[in-house]
C-alpha cells in the first residue's frame, strides 16, 4: 500500500492516459462488431481489456524516456486518432490498401475528406494530448522502480502470447494495425517479376476469357457437386456448365494462393521468381482488366499491377468491415457485353464467403436459417454458422448467373472460369475458416461456362474440358490452362497441366 501511494500519481496519470487511449483509438474497433449475444460481448470485452493491456505496456515504455515521449507520443496519438476517426464513423479498415492510398492520393482528393466534425474529433484529440503532456510533464516518478513497470512488461508479453494463439487477433486492431500496416508499404515483395521479352502471339481473335477469382469457397457445398441443399439452382439451370470437384492446394489463405494462381508459379515451388499470367498476355496482344472487391495484398498487388486496367471497387473497405460492398457491385462497374477489338481476360476478384458470411450476402440470398447474430463463432452454432455459410453461396450463384447471362448476349467467342483461392473449414475436427491444412480448405470449388459461339469454334477444347472433369488437379492449372485456350506461341507453358488439353 505504501508504494501505490508513492506512485499514487504515475498511477492516475497512466489511468488517465488510456482512457483517453482507449476513446480516441482502441474502442473504435468495437463500435461496429455484432456482438449478438451476452457470451459474445464478454468476450468482446475481454478481448478490447487485454489489447488494451498490451497497448498500456508499450506507452509505459516509451514513458519512460521523457524527452522521447514528449517528442513522439503527440504525433502518434493524433495519427491513430485520425484514423479511428473513419474507423469510427465509416467503420474503414486501417490495412496495407489504407496506407497505401494515403500515402499516394494528391493532396487536392485528400482535402475532401475532411469535414467539421472531422476537425472538431480532432481538436478534442489535441485537447486530449494537452492535457496528457500536462500532467505528464508534473510527474516526479516514473521509473523502472514502479510496479507499474511490471505490469507493462506483463502487457508486452500478452500481445506476444495473444499473437501467437491466433495471429491478427491484436495486429488487425488500432493502433496495432497502422504500424503493421505501414511496416507492409514500405516492406518490399517477396515474389520477383520476370519480363516477358520474346516475342508472343495468339491465333486467336475474338476471345474474351472472364476469370473469377474467388475466395474461400468449398467445392463440396456446391449442388453441382452433388451437396445435399440447392446452393447453385441457377447455375444448375445452365448448358455448358462443367463443375470440377477435385481441384487441390495446399496453399489456404489469400496472400499465398492469389499469387501462385496468376503466376506460372507451382503448389510445389519454393522460388522467388515467376512470370505473371498477364504479363504473357499483354505480349500476345490481350486486352487485360482487373476489377476487384478486395484491397489488394503486397504478395500479389504487383501481379495485379501487369493489367492494363485496374479498378478496386470499395477500396477503402476491407474483409474485416462490416460496410463491405457486396460482389454484385463488381457487375454494376463493367459492361460484359460490350464489344471490342481482338481478345480480352477480364478477372473478377470477390470477396466470396470470406468470414464475417452474414456481409457477405442480401435479403434475396437469406434462405437457410438460423443465421449467425454474431462475429464471435463460439456465440453461434454449428448449424447457424453453415446456414449463414450456405447463403453466401446461393449469392455466389447469383453473382455468376448474372455474368453467365450477360455473356450470353456478348457477340464474342466468350467463356467463364471461375475458381476460389482455397476452400474452408466449417467445424470438421473442431476447426473453422482457412489459413489452416485440412482437405475442406484445401478443395476450392472451380467452374467453367462456356457459350455455343466458344464450342462450336472450340470443338475439342469443350471435349477436353468434359474428359478432366472427374481428374483431380491442383491450381497449378489455371496459368497453363488460360495460356493453351489462348493458343499462346512462342511463350513456353505446360500442355499437360491444362484442362483444354
Amino acid at each position: 500500500m505504501e508504494k501505490i501511494k508513492v506512485y499514487k500519481k504515475e498511477i492516475l496519470f497512466h489511468l488517465l492516459l488510456n482512457i483517453f487511449v482507449a476513446l480516441f483509438i482502441t474502442i473504435a474497433c468495437y463500435v461496429h462488431v455484432p456482438f449478438g449475444t451476452v457470451k459474445a460481448f464478454f468476450i468482446y470485452v475481454i478481448h478490447f481489456l487485454l489489447l488494451q493491456f498490451s497497448v498500456f505496456g508499450f506507452i509505459y515504455i516509451l514513458s519512460l524516456f521523457k524527452r522521447v515521449f514528449i517528442l513522439l507520443f503527440p504525433i502518434l496519438f493524433l495519427i491513430c486518432a485520425c484514423l479511428s476517426f473513419w474507423v469510427y464513423s465509416q467503420d474503414i479498415s486501417i490495412d496495407f490498401g489504407m496506407i497505401q492510398a494515403i500515402s499516394e492520393t494528391n493532396l487536392d482528393i485528400a482535402v475532401d475528406v475532411f469535414s467539421w466534425l472531422f476537425l472538431g474529433y480532432i481538436l478534442l484529440a489535441m485537447l486530449a494530448v494537452f492535457i496528457i503532456l500536462k500532467t505528464f510533464t508534473k510527474l516526479e516518478k516514473n521509473t523502472i522502480k514502479s510496479p507499474l513497470f511490471i505490469l507493462s512488461i506483463l502487457g508486452i508479453i500478452t500481445f506476444f502470447m495473444v499473437e501467437n494463439y491466433r495471429f491478427g487477433a491484436l495486429k488487425r486492431r488500432l493502433p496495432y494495425s497502422a504500424f503493421f500496416s505501414v511496416k507492409q508499404y514500405l516492406a518490399k515483395t517477396d515474389l520477383i517479376l520476370e519480363d516477358v521479352d520474346k516475342h508472343v502471339v495468339s491465333s486467336q481473335d475474338d476471345l474474351h476469357i472472364v476469370f473469377v477469382l474467388g475466395e474461400s469457397v468449398r467445392a463440396d457445398h456446391l449442388s453441382l457437386n452433388g451437396y445435399n441443399r440447392k446452393t447453385t439452382p441457377l447455375l444448375e439451370l445452365h448448358k455448358n456448365i462443367i463443375s470440377y470437384k477435385y481441384v487441390y492446394t495446399p496453399l489456404t489463405y489469400t496472400a499465398i494462393s492469389v499469387p501462385q494462381i496468376l503466376t506460372d508459379k507451382s503448389i510445389t515451388d519454393t522460388l522467388n521468381t515467376a512470370t505473371s499470367l498477364y504479363s504473357v498476355l499483354n505480349k500476345a496482344a490481350f486486352k487485360t482488366e482487373w476489377i476487384g472487391n478486395q484491397s489488394l495484398e503486397k504478395s500479389y498487388e504487383d501481379i495485379v499491377n501487369t493489367n492494363d486496367q485496374i479498378q478496386i471497387i470499395d477500396k477503402f473497405h476491407s474483409v474485416l468491415s462490416f460496410k463491405k460492398e457486396k460482389d454484385l457491385e463488381i457487375l454494376n462497374n463493367i459492361d460484359l457485353t460490350k464489344n471490342f477489338k481482338g481478345n480480352k481476360i477480364t478477372t473478377l476478384h470477390m470477396i466470396g464467403s470470406h468470414w464475417y458470411y452474414n456481409s457477405r450476402f442480401d435479403e434475396n440470398s437469406t434462405v437457410y436459417q438460423p443465421i449467425v447474430t454474431s462475429k464471435y463463432v463460439g456465440s453461434s452454432s454449428k448449424t447457424a454458422l453453415i446456414n449463414s455459410y450456405d447463403n453466401t453461396i446461393l449469392y455466389l450463384d447469383s453473382f455468376l448467373n448474372k455474368i453467365i447471362e450477360d455473356l450470353k448476349k456478348s457477340s464474342k467467342n466468350t467463356i467463364l472460369i471461375y475458381l476460389s483461392d482455397h476452400g474452408e473449414i466449417l467445424g470438421e475436427d473442431g476447426k473453422w475458416f482457412h489459413a489452416q491444412k485440412h482437405k475442406a480448405s484445401e478443395n476450392p470449388a472451380m467452374l467453367v461456362w462456356y457459350s455455343e459461339k466458344f464450342k462450336q469454334k472450340n470443338p475439342k477444347k469443350v471435349e477436353n474440358l468434359n474428359l478432366n472433369k472427374n481428374n483431380s488437379i491442383s491450381t497449378d492449372f489455371l496459368f497453363h490452362s488460360i495460356l493453351d485456350l489462348s493458343d499462346i506461341k512462342e511463350f513456353k507453358h505446360t500442355k499437360s497441366l491444362s484442362i483444354f488439353n
